[in-house]
């Protein structure tokens, strides 16, 4: 066998036994003859060769076999794929070297060698033979007292059974260095080392001497004059440690962290124009039990800077006062580089709105030193229009691409433009069906052309859930619901739920398409059988609506108008039995057939959990003899409600919720009082009964009745609800445990309906009194009691936004009880699905 290449590479670690080409021979399949053949090759090769013929003899012979060996762990197949010579073609040496270096490039092997060896007939056989890295047996930790073993391997990528590589295994090193700096042990030492266990295998251990976690004691600034050190320390993430160091990690020293504070000391004194500021590298100071450090930082302030003339030079595409309105950065102020940053992104984003992809916004600055002032001109090249040129889905396993281009608002071949490509990313993101949107342009097959890379991360859409909870008013609770927010990854939802409790008996089934036949128009349907239990009355109605939509573009494509017909067959019974006359207002049947007409603004960053942004709705009914319904459920509606979300400072959500609400019956007397509005509940009024919430009615006999009355008829008194409502809800949304989705919730409602004779909040009429009357022993002043005609009530809760869907657990607190109603303090309800 004569060498043909064989490069010289040191090799270390250990090589393999005399038994390992056998075992790696077997393991591939070999017949018990080619093992033999294969063994005494290998016996021939660690012998050197001869180099009798040169190297150019072979140069036109024909490739017979590629073989290998020394393979033990690597499979044959996986190094055939970086070769470039191949069976039956014409020898090359050129082509060899290569094969040997993209060998050797796979990181599997300390040491590769190639050998030809002729076989007749002018043909060769091409050999190499390797001596692999040995295979890691077990990593292990030790010496670790403070942290676990398991947070240290947590964040070691390499891993027992894998081939060894020491530049990977000092990374880890380094890693583990970085963790215990991460936790306060930055003098903590960390060695690794291979131990060679037999049979080509390693251990690699990771040694650890944690030292004493060492705690910041103190942080002095040294030349500070501007802010005081307390201002200065509040813009650092480093903090002194204290007695309560132990809850929120205060007073614990991590290196890189210390390093962006420098950077955060830096630029608060760039903001308030001190542009020549020197923060010196901080003085370390170990106490001699190396418990504490004592931190020490040198400034250098300089003197303070103000703006004196602001312009713009180059090419402008609108007039000179336009684009300057854009401009924050002010003659006579103090200089600020965050202020000067902000103007660059706003200009190169008005740019960029007009097709200016690669517009580039540069500030020239001419500074006076003696007069402390500078001057600053934003020098603006537009450059070359860009336009679209291919737009990529990625990442969408379910979902449709239809689905996500359709909330797009760029189109390729049109002009770049970067609001809407910002507006694209909301607009997606705002379906909930994806964890996480990232749109990112890049260079297309020439500067005039961008390509946008559209990449989602899905997030599961459907439900399935069985559960039960608990009330204190509706005892216990069982609830089911199947729900696909992204059917058959077209972006329609379908829902079929169902609740079952003392009060209430509820199944719906609702379809949604937003999209109907790929255009504008949306379609809604929903059929249900709801049986609800108020104060002293059954409400039992099944029924169905269905509604067309579209938005209003000439306006806002976030406003869509909605108009559609609602069928509603109802029945009434009273809660104390049919009999008797006392209730007849309450024992009725009936049916709604209805027009009804819905505009809606909605422009909110997440229509599941939104964070920011606002839902407005008006919605119009007419429910009327001519369309079906009967006299007694005869009427006009209409209620509008408003929806703000805003964040408030970290992950604090502030969340206001607004109704109010107009019924007009066609007949006082006729006019079936179910119908009304009630408050109440966990979806209304928190804190108070569900539907307790509204004007009373003083019992009465019905006049055709023969039947004997009650004496105690006088006194008593059912709540039949009001035609107008009022309702606000206020909440402030916050993390409690973000690794299981557990959010906390404050909140304050207000809210009450009002009779025919009442105006809202009692304003300019009269105040409400008790349908018992003043000389009941049940009296309940509403006027005293109720600021501005309103019920209040406060509380607290929690949410688990679990796999199954939002579960809801809020206890309310009313702030005018009444004892008549005897209103509970707290009240505890359970819920499934979002509030507002």
């Amino acid at each position: 066998m004569e060498r043909f290449f064989a490069p010289k590479r040191p090799v270390s670690g250990l090589r393999p036994t005399r038994w390992s080409l056998p075992l790696a021979v077997l393991m591939s399949g070999f017949s018990w003859a080619a093992l033999g053949a294969q063994e005494a090759h290998a016996q021939e090769a660690q012998t050197p060769p001869r180099l009798g013929r040169s190297a150019g003899e072979y140069g036109n012979r024909t490739v017979r076999a590629i073989r290998f060996i020394g393979l033990v762990r690597v499979e044959a197949a996986a190094v055939r794929l970086v070769l470039t010579s191949r069976k039956g073609r014409p020898l090359s040496a050129a082509a060899v070297s290569e094969d040997v270096r993209a060998i050797h490039s796979m990181g599997f092997f300390e040491d590769v060698q190639a050998f030809v060896e002729p076989s007749g007939s002018g043909q060769v056989d091409l050999v190499f033979r390797v001596v692999e890295k040995p295979a890691i047996r077990e990593v292990r930790v030790e010496g670790n007292d403070s942290l676990s073993t398991e947070e240290v391997t947590d964040v070691l990528d390499i891993r027992p059974f894998t081939i060894l590589n020491l530049s990977r295994v000092n990374r880890n090193e380094q890693k583990v260095r970085e963790l215990y700096a991460e936790k306060g042990y930055f003098l903590a030492d960390v060695e690794s080392e291979v131990e060679d266990v037999g049979d080509n295998q390693v251990d690699v251990i990771f040694r650890i001497n944690e030292s004493a976690k060492v705690q910041v004691r103190s942080i002095r600034f040294v030349g500070n004059r501007a802010f005081d050190d307390q201002k200065l320390k509040q813009n650092m993430a480093t903090r002194e440690g204290g007695l309560l160091s132990f809850l929120n990690q205060a007073g614990t020293y991590r290196p890189e962290a210390f390093e962006i504070d420098i950077l955060r000391i830096t630029a608060l004194y760039y903001d308030e124009g001190y542009v020549n500021v020197r923060v010196e590298p901080p003085d370390i100071e170990i106490s001699p039990d190396r418990k504490y450090i004592y931190i020490t930082i040198r400034i250098e302030e300089g003197q303070q800077y103000t703006v004196g003339k602001v312009d713009l030079a180059g090419d402008l595409i609108e007039s000179k006062d336009e684009l300057m309105d854009r401009i924050d950065l002010k003659s006579d102020e103090i200089f600020s580089r965050s202020t000067l940053t902000s103007d660059l992104l706003e200009l190169k984003n008005r740019y960029g709105q007009d097709g200016y992809a690669y517009a580039n916004v540069t500030p020239l600055t001419d500074v006076d030193p003696e007069a402390r002032i500078i001057d600053v001109t934003y020098q603006i090249d537009k450059g070359d229009l860009v336009y679209y040129e291919r737009i990529n889905i990625l990442g969408n396993t379910k979902t449709r691409d239809k689905v996500i281009r359709r909330e797009l608002r760029i189109y390729e071949g049109e002009l770049t433009n970067s609001r809407l490509l910002e507006l694209s990313k909301a607009r997606v993101t705002r379906l909930g069906f994806f964890e996480n949107v990232e749109i990112r342009t890049r260079r297309g097959s020439t500067d005039q052309l961008q390509i946008v890379d559209v990449e989602v991360t899905e997030q599961p859409t459907g439900t399935f859930q069985v559960g039960a909870g608990f009330s204190s008013l509706e005892n216990f609770i069982f609830t089911a619901q199947i729900a696909q927010q992204n059917f058959l990854g077209r972006g329609q939802s379908l829902q079929l739920s169902a609740s079952i409790s003392a009060v209430r008996q509820q199944f719906n089934l609702q379809f949604f398409e937003p999209y109907l036949y790929d255009t504008r128009w949306s379609l809604s349907v929903r059929a249900f059988n709801n049986d609800l239990q108020f104060s002293n009355f059954d409400r039992a109605a099944r029924g169905g609506e269905i509604l067309v939509g579209h938005p209003l573009d000439f306006i806002s494509e976030d406003l869509i108008i909605q108009a559609g017909y609602g069928l509603e067959f109802v029945d009434n019974s009273s809660v104390f039995g049919t009999n008797q006359p006392l209730f007849q207002p309450l024992i009725n049947s009936g049916r709604i057939s209805k027009l009804r007409t819905i505009l809606s603004f909605d422009n909110r960053d997440n229509r599941l959990f939104p964070t920011k942004g606002m839902f407005h709705t008006l919605s119009a009914e007419v429910s009327a003899p001519f369309l079906g319904a009967t006299r007694n459920r005869s009427f006009q509606k209409l209620r509008a409600w408003t929806r703000f979300y805003y964040p408030i400072f970290w992950k604090f959500i502030g969340r206001l919720q607004l109704r109010i609400g107009w019924l007009n019956p066609d007949s006082d007397r006729e006019f079936a009082p179910s119908e009304n509005f009630f408050l109440g509940g966990i979806q209304s009024l928190r804190g108070y009964p569900p539907f307790s919430i509204g004007p009373e009615r003083q019992a009465a006999p019905n006049p055709s009745s023969n039947q004997d009355v009650d004496p105690f008829a006088g006194d008593f008194a059912f709540v039949e609800g009001g035609n107008k409502e009022f309702l606000m809800n206020l909440e402030i949304e916050f993390p409690i445990l973000e690794a299981v989705n557990i959010r906390g919730v404050v909140f304050l409602d207000a809210g009450n309906t009002f009779g025919q004779d009442e105006n809202l909040f009692y304003l300019g009429g009269e105040a409400r009194g008790s349908a018992y009357g003043p000389d009941s022993a049940f009296f309940f002043d509403y006027e005293e009691e109720l600021p501005l005609g309103l019920f209040w009530s406060t509380g607290f809760g929690f949410r688990w936004f679990s796999p199954i869907g939002p579960l809801r657990f809020e206890w309310g607190f009313p702030l005018n009880q009444r004892p008549i109603v005897d209103d509970q303090s707290p009240l505890f309800e359970f819920s499934i699905g979002n509030s507002f």
